[in-house]
């Protein structure tokens, strides 16, 4: 699903526009796995049944082989990974960031995508905004790590740079071009992918991203390519 998402943009209810992707969870697939496995269970009890009581060596190797899968599946999974990017043609200047992570704080899984700087001016639906140096925009992917729905605050990222800064989010910016201030009720295996905008010195670099949950898990920090982008 892409396009039109509800939820609260600065303190209020509003709808994202296409820029801001969402992918809701799947459950109808885990209702249909259900019959699948349902239908699996007759199909082994039927098995077992009309297997031969004589062929012992048989049941002992069958055995070993369902202890082995049962250690498997029992095994821990890693954080829910937020899925592949959309395809779409890159924008002026965006650059796809290397495959790494996703990031985890708290239940919030954070993937970046794409990162843009050097852009002298925003121009969205309703305005325009000149940055006092630098607009840098990073893309990401967000998704929730549990059975839970937990909220996103952008508030809570930010922009780090070679010099050590920490540059947090534009607001003014943020509004302009549409983008949310906050996620609500982000549930397992949901999908929402948007930009988050920062005004950077124009002098100074991007080094890194930085975002926490929000609920007491620890920051997050994610490293960005360092390059020299053209300013206009």
């Amino acid at each position: 699903m892409q396009g039109y998402a509800t939820g609260l943009y600065n303190g209020r209810a509003s709808a994202y526009p296409s820029s801001v992707t969402f992918r809701p969870a799947r459950r109808d697939s885990a209702v249909a796995l259900a019959g699948v496995l349902a239908g699996a269970a007759v199909a082994t009890a039927i098995a077992v049944a009309a297997w031969p009581a004589a062929a012992d060596a048989g049941s002992a190797q069958t055995a070993q082989g369902s202890s082995k899968a049962a250690a498997a599946t029992s095994s821990p999974t890693g954080p829910a990974l937020a899925p592949d990017p959309v395809n779409e043609t890159l924008r002026p200047k965006e650059v796809v960031l290397p495959p790494e992570g996703p990031y985890t704080s708290g239940k919030i899984v954070l993937m970046p995508l794409r990162l843009t700087c050097g852009l002298s001016t925003i121009i969205g639906t309703h305005g325009e905004e000149q940055a006092n140096g630098q607009y840098c925009l990073i893309r990401v992917a967000l998704t929730d790590d549990d059975t839970f729905t937990h909220t996103f605050d952008v508030r809570k990222t930010a922009l780090t740079t070679t010099a050590g800064a920490s540059i947090p989010v534009s607001y003014q910016a943020q509004e302009v071009e549409r983008q949310p201030l906050q996620i609500a009720e982000v549930g397992r295996s949901d999908r929402y992918e948007f930009d988050i905008y920062y005004d950077v010195p124009r002098d100074a670099t991007v080094n890194g991203f930085t975002f926490d949950d929000g609920e007491g898990g620890a920051t997050a920090r994610a490293p960005l390519p360092v390059r020299s982008w053209p300013f206009s």
